[in-house]
């Protein structure tokens, strides 16, 4: 039975002039979607990868301080047995020098010891900074995508109404009502729009291979998906929300982490003998590490009133557009109902739905736009210093 049945598929595949391949690798291409971002960024982004480990690599050196600090207390009293057998001067300088240089790295080792936490706090905060950083870039190229297909949706609808509306003219040169120079005129911009047309699906592709570097993505298995700019409402609480910014602020707490370093440092300089010029100098630095700490709220608390303003103008911009479009939905309605009456042609009911899919478009960016300015207000809330 087994025989006969492979005979007769043989046959078939023969007959069909298929090649006998029954099992074909095809390699099906994986849609990332825009609340998909982070997780595949933090799966596949090598970036992330570099930056953990070198974040562990930099924390080796703080965890051997003990070992550090051991090894030169037992080097210290080598040289110590060694200075009290010695008895020609220069040995005796020459052990003393050594010494100086062991107590020295001792000083620094044990500052290191007593500065380690703040020093990891700091490592761990730059990486967060950088990978949150590298999310962001790819949610930016999503979104810049979306304006694109909007663009390409609005333009490739133009063309299509002037073709129709060339072949018009076209009629009309031909029966002598019109010149040639108006026929050419709407070739010229029918050509000029088929050239945005391409220009935009070349940064359509420009995007696509950004987000494939991203994702160290070399054999293109994932592509850009969709992104839900459905319009909710934003509500913010100004108090709460500042609140949530100023504590999660990136900048604000990577400048506390260098304040704790430096007052650790003013301490030592005041309890080091013959050292007044460091504590100066290391008081100073302190005093102005709390300015600018006092700087970078204000400039959050700035940023976050723009935020809002920016957000509340944009709502507003979409809901005018929104009532544009009913508008353009209403003229429509009317053009379809005279052209069912004859008392419009054809073409002044395609220039009342260009019209209409137009303004369609317009609100489409607007969403966009707002949703872009949203999801920025999000960032920001989670610690991100963004330009508005």
């Amino acid at each position: 039975m087994k025989k006969i049945l492979g005979i007769s598929i043989l046959s078939t595949m023969l007959l069909l002039g298929q090649p006998m391949m029954v099992f074909a690798d095809t390699t099906i291409s994986k849609v990332i979607n825009f609340e998909d971002i982070e997780g595949a960024i933090a799966e596949h982004n090598i970036d992330i990868q570099i930056n953990e480990n070198s974040g562990l690599k930099d924390k080796v050196d703080l965890s051997d301080l003990k070992r550090t600090i051991k090894d030169l207390e037992d080097d210290l009293d080598n040289v110590n047995g060694q200075r009290d057998q010695a008895s020609d001067p220069t040995q005796i300088s020459a052990i003393l020098s050594v010494k100086r240089a062991l107590l020295d790295a001792l000083k620094e080792a044990e500052r290191g010891l007593v500065d380690r936490p703040t020093l990891e706090a700091i490592i761990d905060l730059k990486n967060k900074m950088s990978n949150d950083s590298i999310v962001l870039s790819a949610q930016g190229i999503f979104i810049n995508y979306d304006k694109l297909n909007s663009a390409i949706s609005s333009i490739t609808t133009n063309i299509g109404n002037l073709e129709k509306k060339l072949s018009a003219l076209e009629l009309q040169e031909s029966l002598g009502m019109i010149s040639h120079n108006s026929v050419n005129d709407l070739r010229t911009t029918i050509v000029d729009l088929q050239t945005q047309l391409e220009s935009i699906k070349f940064q359509q592709l420009a995007l696509e291979r950004q987000f494939s570097n991203l994702l160290n993505d070399q054999e293109n298995t994932f592509s850009i998906g969709s992104v839900n700019t459905a319009d909710e409402e934003f509500n913010a609480d100004e108090d709460a929300d500042l609140k949530k910014a100023l504590e999660n602020s990136y900048a604000i707490k990577l400048q506390e982490l260098q304040i704790i370093t430096q007052q650790a440092a003013v301490e030592r300089a005041k309890k080091d003998i013959g050292s007044s010029k460091a504590y100066k100098k290391a008081n100073y630095d302190l005093t102005n590490s709390n300015l600018k700490l006092t700087q970078l709220k204000d400039k959050v608390r700035l940023s976050y009133q723009t935020m809002t303003d920016n957000i509340a103008e944009l709502q507003s911009d979409l809901q005018l557009a929104e009532q544009m479009l009913e508008d353009k939905k209403v003229d429509l309605s009317e053009a379809q109902l005279k052209k069912g009456l004859g008392i419009i042609s054809q073409l002044e009911m395609d220039d009342a739905k260009k019209d209409y899919l137009a303004q369609e478009n317009t609100v489409k960016t607007k969403q966009i736009d707002l949703f872009n300015a949203k999801c920025n207000y999000d960032w920001f809330l989670k610690g991100m210093a963004l330009s508005n």
